[in-house]
C-alpha cells in the first residue's frame, strides 16, 4: 500500500512531500515506530535584506538579550542594517512581531512584574533607562538621569520584590545605586555611598531573601559586601571582610536554603568560600580550602537539591568538584577526577534533580560531559563526545534543561558547537540536527527557557544570526550542498550529514536520484573533480528526508600565504623584535618543558577551544629557535563580518613578526580576488586589515606592522598600538568576546591564574611563561580599550 511520506523541515508551516521515495521504503520494508527527537527550528528570518557578499543569503537581525516575559520571549533585533528594535515572539513566525524601533543601541533587557526595562541610546539623552509594557506607545524613555548625550549608563538591572534596582551615574554623583517603581518620579538614587564624582561603583547586584545585596566601595573599606532595603538609612555595609582600604571583592552570589554563599578574600586566607546571614557576625568563611594565603578560587557555585556544589583548588588536587552544607567539616572534595595538581577544571555546573552535570577533563579525554551524584564513585564521564587525547575536547557549553533532560552545545571534531541532548547515559547522549552544516560555527547563544522550550540565537550560514527554538522535527542536515575538498582520497559520506544516526535505512546513490546504489558509503573513493551524491533516509514509518551533495576536489598547496604582525606582550622595546621565552622554556604546544615543574602543552595548535573552535590539526615536532608563539590567521570577504570568513589556519609567529608558512586548504578562495586578513592571538586584541589583499597565484601577503589595522567609523575603538615606529597588537584581551576588548573580565582570569609558572597560560600576557604582576601591569595599561571589529 502506498503511503504519503511527509518530512517536517526547519519552518513549522512547510512540509516536504516525498512521493518518489515511497517505492524505495516499501521495498525496504521499513515501518518502525516514529522516532521522537528535537530539532532546532528557525522561527523567523527577521532581516531579509540580501547579504552583499552572498546575494543568495540574507543579513543577520542579530537578536540579543532574550528574556522571558509573560510567557513570550522578548528581545532586541535589527530588521534592517541600521535600526534596532524591541521584538517579541510566541515561538511562531506569525507571532514574532516588532514592538517598536529604538533610536540607537540598546542592551540589558530585563523583566520585572508587568514591565520590561532596558538601556537605550539616542542622540539627545545618551544611554538612559527605558521601560516597556509590551506595546509601541508603552515603550519610552523612563527618565533622563544624566543630562547630555553621554547618559547615565544604567546597568545591572535587578528585581527585588517587584522593585527595580540598578547602577547609574547622574550629573553630580558617580556610579551609585538606584531604584525604580516604573515611573520617572519613582526612579531615584538610593544612596550616595561615596560622595563626589567617583562613585561607589556597585557591582554584583543580587536578590537575597527579598533584600538587595551587592558589592561597593565607600572609599574607605574597598569593595565589600553591602545590602539595601531601598532606603538610604537601610543601605549599609554588611561586613568589612578584608579590613582596611583593601577589597575582599565578593563574587558569585547564590542563595541556598536562606544562606548567601559567595567567594571573597579576607587578606589572610586568599579567595575562599564564604557565607552570610546578612549580619556582620554571621558573615564568615566556610572553610580555608587552600590553607594559608593561597586561593582556592571557588567558582561555578550551584544549588543541587539544597547542597552547594562548586569548583575549587585546595592546592594539592588542582581545580576539582567540591560540595558544601555550609560547615567546614561538610565542605569536601567530591572527586579527584584528574589526579595530581593539575585538576579536572569543572565548568558550567547545571543541576537536574539531585544530579549535577558539568564539563571536565580527566587528563586523557579533554573537556567532556560529566555528571555527579555527590559521591566519588558516582562522579563519571557521561560520554567522550570527541575521542582523542587531552587536546580533543568537545567543550560542553550552555547546559540547559527541558523536562528533566540535559541540552548543551558541543563539538565532536567534525561539526562545530551544535546542540546535543543527554538522558544521563552514554547511549542517551546524542547530537541534535546540525544548524550550520560542516565545521563552521552556528554561534548558538542567548539561551532562555520558556515553558519547556529553549529559545536561542544561531546562524545557519544562510539567514545569518536569527531567533531559533527547539521543537519536534528532524530534517537531514548536510554540511553543504556543494563542498570542495583538497584531494582527500577515500571519504565517508555519512560524515557529511550531522544527524545521520538519527535516521534509519539510509540509501545513497551516485550521479542522480535513480543512479547506482553505493554499497559502502563510509569509504568512497573520488575518481573525478566533481561528483554528485544523493541520500534518502527514513524517520519512523511516516516521514522521510532526502538531500543532495556535490563534492569537488582540488590540489593541496604547500602554503597559502604569509603576514607580518607584532605582539605587544612579547615585544622587546628598543630591540625591534619579540621574545621567545616560551620557546626557550619548552612551553609551546608539543614541546617538553625544561623545568621539572613545567606543564607540557598538548601538541596541537592552541585555537581548538573557545571562542575560536578552530579544528585544524597543525602541529610542530621541532620548533626553530626564533618562534615566539602561535596565531590564528583568517580571510574574510567583509571586514566587519566574521561570518564571511572563507579561510582559517593556525601558524607560528617568529620573533621578527613573520608568519611565513600559513598552510591550509584554500577550497573557498578564488584567485584574483580581494580578501581582508584577520589575525587573532590568545591574549591580544584581534585585528583585521584596513584594506584587502589580493589572493593571486594561490597566495596572499599582508604586513600589519607598517599600516594601522581597521577601525570602524563612528566609535572610539582602537586598532593597533604604535610603538618604535611600527604597529603591534594590543595585549590584555584574555576573556575573548565577539568584539575584542580589555576589561575587568580579563583581570578576573588573570587573578585565577596568578602565580602560575612554567605554563602556556592565556593570562601570561608578556609570554614569559609565568603569570604575575608584570602581566597585571600590561592589563592596567590597556584596560578599557576595545575594538569594534567582530571575531
Amino acid at each position: 500500500m502506498l503511503r504519503l511520506l511527509r518530512c517536517y523541515l526547519h519552518h513549522e508551516s512547510y512540509f516536504l512531500f516525498c512521493c518518489k521515495l515511497i517505492g524505495i521504503f516499501y521495498f525496504l520494508g521499513v515501518y518502525g515506530g516514529l522516532l521522537h527527537a528535537q530539532t532546532p527550528v528557525l522561527i523567523k528570518d527577521i532581516n531579509t535584506q540580501p547579504d552583499p557578499s552572498s546575494p543568495s543569503n540574507t543579513l543577520s537581525s542579530d537578536p540579543r538579550f532574550l528574556v522571558s516575559h509573560k510567557g513570550s520571549v522578548y528581545f532586541l533585533a535589527k530588521q534592517n542594517d541600521n535600526t534596532l528594535g524591541l521584538w517579541k515572539s510566541n515561538g511562531k513566525a506569525t507571532g514574532t512581531l516588532k514592538i517598536k524601533d529604538l533610536p540607537g543601541t540598546a542592551h540589558g533587557l530585563t523583566s520585572i512584574g508587568n514591565f520590561l526595562y532596558f538601556t537605550a541610546d539616542d542622540l539627545n539623552t545618551g544611554h538612559e533607562i527605558w521601560v516597556s509594557d509590551g506595546t509601541s506607545n508603552g515603550t519610552f524613555l523612563l527618565k533622563d538621569i544624566a543630562s547630555g548625550f553621554v547618559g547615565s549608563m544604567p546597568e545591572s538591572y535587578t528585581d527585588v520584590n517587584g522593585t527595580l534596582y540598578f547602577v547609574a551615574t547622574d550629573d553630580t554623583h558617580g556610579s551609585e545605586l538606584w531604584k525604580s517603581n516604573g515611573t520617572a518620579a519613582g526612579t531615584v538614587m538610593v544612596k550616595d555611598i561615596l560622595s563626589g564624582s567617583t562613585g561607589s561603583n556597585p557591582q554584583s547586584l543580587f536578590n537575597f531573601n527579598g533584600t538587595l545585596y551587592f558589592v561597593a566601595n565607600d572609599g574607605t573599606n574597598g569593595y565589600e559586601l553591602w545590602k539595601s532595603d531601598g532606603t538610604a538609612g537601610g543601605t549599609v555595609m554588611v561586613k568589612d571582610i578584608q579590613t582596611g582600604s583593601e577589597s575582599s571583592l565578593p563574587q558569585y552570589f547564590i542563595n541556598i536554603n536562606g544562606t548567601l554563599y559567595f567567594k571573597a578574600n579576607n587578606g589572610t586566607n586568599g579567595y575562599e568560600l564564604w557565607k552570610s546571614d546578612g549580619t556582620a557576625g554571621g558573615t564568615v568563611m566556610v572553610k580555608d580550602i587552600a590553607s594559608g594565603a593561597a586561593h582556592s578560587m571557588p567558582q561555578f557555585l550551584t544549588n543541587v537539591n539544597g547542597t552547594l556544589y562548586f569548583a575549587a583548588n585546595d592546592g594539592q588536587t588542582g581545580l576539582e568538584l567540591w560540595k558544601s552544607n555550609g560547615t567546614a567539616n561538610g565542605t569536601v572534595l567530591v572527586a579527584d577526577i584528574q589526579s595530581g595538581a593539575k585538576g579536572s577544571e569543572p565548568r558550567y555546573l547545571k543541576a537536574i534533580g539531585s544530579t549535577v552535570y558539568f564539563s571536565a577533563t580527566n587528563g586523557i579525554t579533554g573537556q567532556e560531559l560529566w555528571k555527579s551524584d555527590g559521591t566519588s564513585s558516582g562522579t563519571i564521564m557521561v560520554k567522550n563526545i570527541r575521542p582523542g587525547d587531552e587536546s580533543s575536547s568537545s567543550l560542553p557549553l550552555l547546559l540547559s534543561e527541558i523536562k528533566g533532560a540535559l541540552y548543551f552545545t558541543a563539538t565532536d571534531g567534525t561539526t562545530n558547537h551544535e546542540w546535543w541532548r543527554s538522558g544521563g547515559t552514554e547511549n542517551l547522549t546524542t547530537p541534535l540536527p546540525e544548524i550550520r552544516m560542516g565545521n563552521a560555527s552556528s554561534a548558538i547563544g542567548n539561551v532562555v527557557s520558556i515553558a519547556d522550550t529553549l529559545y536561542f540565537t544561531a546562524d545557519n550560514g544562510i539567514q545569518g544570526t536569527e531567533l531559533w527554538k527547539l521543537a519536534a522535527c528532524l530534517p537531514l542536515n548536510m554540511i553543504a550542498s556543494d563542498t570542495t575538498l583538497c584531494s582527500p582520497g577515500a571519504i565517508s559520506l555519512p560524515g557529511f550529514v550531522s544527524n545521520y544516526n538519527s535516521f534509519n535505512n539510509h540509501v545513497w546513490r551516485q550521479g542522480s536520484w535513480d543512479g547506482p546504489i553505493i554499497s559502502n558509503p563510509s569509504s568512497v573513493t573520488l575518481t573525478s573533480s566533481k561528483t554528485d551524491f544523493f541520500l534518502v533516509a527514513q524517520l519512523g514509518s511516516t516521514c522521510a528526508s532526502s538531500a543532495r551533495i556535490t563534492i569537488r576536489t582540488i590540489a593541496y598547496p604547500d602554503y597559502v600565504g604569509s603576514v607580518v604582525v607584532m605582539l605587544e606582550g612579547a615585544y622587546r622595546r628598543g630591540f625591534g623584535v619579540m621574545s621567545n621565552q616560551l620557546n626557550q622554556q619548552g612551553l609551546l604546544p608539543g614541546q617538553t618543558p625544561i623545568s621539572p615543574f613545567g606543564q607540557p602543552t598538548p601538541a596541537k595548535q592552541p585555537y581548538s577551544g573557545s571562542p575560536w573552535f578552530y579544528n585544524g590539526n597543525e602541529s610542530i615536532g621541532s620548533y626553530g629557535t626564533n618562534v615566539t608563539d602561535w596565531v590564528l590567521v583568517s580571510l574574510r570577504t567583509n571586514r566587519d563580518d566574521p561570518k564571511t570568513t572563507v579561510f582559517r589556519a593556525a601558524a607560528t609567529i617568529e620573533t621578527n613578526g613573520s608568519v611565513s608558512n600559513i598552510k591550509g586548504c584554500p577550497s573557498k578562495l578564488e584567485n584574483f580576488t580581494n580578501y581582508y586578513v584577520a589575525v587573532e592571538h590568545r591574549n591580544h586584541v584581534g585585528i583585521v586589515s584596513a584594506t584587502p589583499t589580493l589572493f593571486i597565484n594561490n597566495h596572499f601577503f599582508y604586513d600589519f606592522t607598517i599600516t594601522q589595522s581597521y577601525i570602524p567609523a563612528g566609535i572610539p575603538g582602537i586598532g593597533q598600538k604604535y610603538l618604535d615606529n611600527r604597529y603591534m597588537m594590543y595585549v590584555g584581551d584574555i576573556q575573548k568576546n565577539q568584539v575584542g576588548d580589555v576589561n575587568a573580565g580579563d583581570i578576573v582570569l588573570w587573578q585565577q591564574q596568578n602565580g602560575q609558572f612554567s605554563r602556556y597560560s592565556t593570562a601570561d600576557m608578556n609570554l614569559d611563561g609565568a603569570v604575575n604582576a608584570l602581566d597585571n601591569i600590561m592589563w592596567l595599561t590597556n584596560n578599557g580599550l576595545f575594538t569594534g571589529v567582530k571575531f
